[in-house]
This record gives structure tokens, C-alpha cells and sequence, in this order.
């Protein structure tokens, strides 16, 4: 018997349903997508499956968050050296989001996005363990700013740091258009800036 026809256990399998989930739903799309689908590429049973992900939507996301980057891939570290000021993560963290939107796996987001329009459950899941995060990070780094005299008081919460993703992905999801270094740079000179400035 090859490897490939070895009958995957525990972790394995686990990455491959999360594997095949990814493909799955990259070649045929939220609408289409199915456990059974799923199964056929992992090469194992529905119930396998549903014993791991009892929904397909927990399926979906778990499969998008093993491929979408981390936060800190995203331009949200931890922690920030002092040399390093709230503009200048800013401007990373632009960069990171366009990278990210404009993938592969941003084209899968951008998908599961416009179905969670009409599915309370997937976009509370999607904004549970996708934006939560993210938002959190940009929080964080927002207060950083305040007690560094970068960010006016009262500039880190939850709509302010909504601002700059909300944004990007205006422009690459709902328009189609590109983000360049010199569109980041005027989004952020024009909008998010000045909104957060100190007075």
C-alpha cells in the first residue's frame, strides 16, 4: 500500500479535511460547498468530519484561518521596538492587509464575506475569529500611540480602528481596484491620520 493510500489519523487527517476544505472551496465556492466534497478529497468519511466540525460553517473557517496569515503576519505584532512609531505601524500594517486581500486566500475571504451578508451565524463566526483579533491588535496599538503623545485620547476604539481595513477592503473588494504604495500613503495622509492626529 503507497502512502497516499494510507488511511490518515489525529492530526493528519485533521490537515487534510482542512486542506481539501480550502480546495473545495476555492474551486467551487461557498454556495456549492460540501462535506461530502470534502470527504472525497481527504479520502475519508462524512462522519469523521462532522465529528471534528459539527457545522460546515466551523469547517469553513477553521480551513480559512489555517491559510489566512496571523495577525502578526498581518502587521500587528506584539510588541513594538520604541524606534518604531504608531504611523509607521500603520503603514505596515496597510501594506500587510492589501498583501493579504489581493492572495489566494483573500479571494476565498472575499467570498465567505458576501455569503455572511445573508447568514447571521457565518458572519458572527467570521468576525469571532477572523476580525476580533485584528481589531484587538489595531486597539492595542492605537493606546500604544496614546501614551506616546501620537494618538489623540479618546482615538482608540472600536470605529477607529475599523477605519483603515474597512477601507482597503472598499477598495479591493467593492470597487475591484488596486491599492498601491501611493494610494496607502493618501488614505492614510487623508483619512486615518488626521483622525487620530493629537489636538
Amino acid at each position: 500500500m503507497t502512502a497516499i493510500a494510507q488511511r490518515k489519523r489525529g492530526a493528519a487527517l485533521e490537515d487534510a479535511i482542512l486542506e481539501a476544505a480550502y480546495a473545495e472551496l476555492s474551486e467551487v465556492g461557498y454556495t456549492a460547498f460540501t462535506v461530502e466534497g470534502v470527504a472525497a478529497r481527504a479520502r475519508t468519511g462524512k462522519a469523521s468530519i462532522y465529528r471534528r466540525w459539527p457545522t460546515r460553517a466551523q469547517l469553513l473557517l477553521d480551513a480559512i484561518n489555517a491559510r489566512l496569515p496571523t495577525p502578526e503576519q498581518c502587521g500587528f505584532p506584539v510588541q513594538l521596538t520604541d524606534d518604531i512609531t504608531t504611523e509607521d505601524a500603520l503603514r505596515g500594517i496597510a501594506q500587510a492587509i492589501t498583501q493579504t486581500l489581493a492572495s489566494p486566500a483573500g479571494d476565498v475571504m472575499r467570498a465567505i464575506k458576501c455569503e455572511a451578508a445573508g447568514d447571521p451565524e457565518l458572519a458572527r463566526a467570521i468576525d469571532e475569529q477572523f476580525q476580533a483579533p485584528r481589531r484587538a491588535a489595531m486597539l492595542a496599538l492605537l493606546r500604544r500611540g496614546v501614551e506616546r503623545g501620537e494618538v489623540r485620547p479618546g482615538a482608540d476604539v472600536a470605529l477607529v480602528a475599523d477605519v483603515l481595513p474597512s477601507v482597503l477592503s472598499y477598495r479591493l473588494i467593492l470597487q475591484r481596484e488596486p491599492v498601491t504604495a501611493s494610494m496607502i500613503n493618501e488614505i492614510l495622509d487623508q483619512v486615518l491620520l488626521p483622525l487620530i492626529a493629537p489636538r
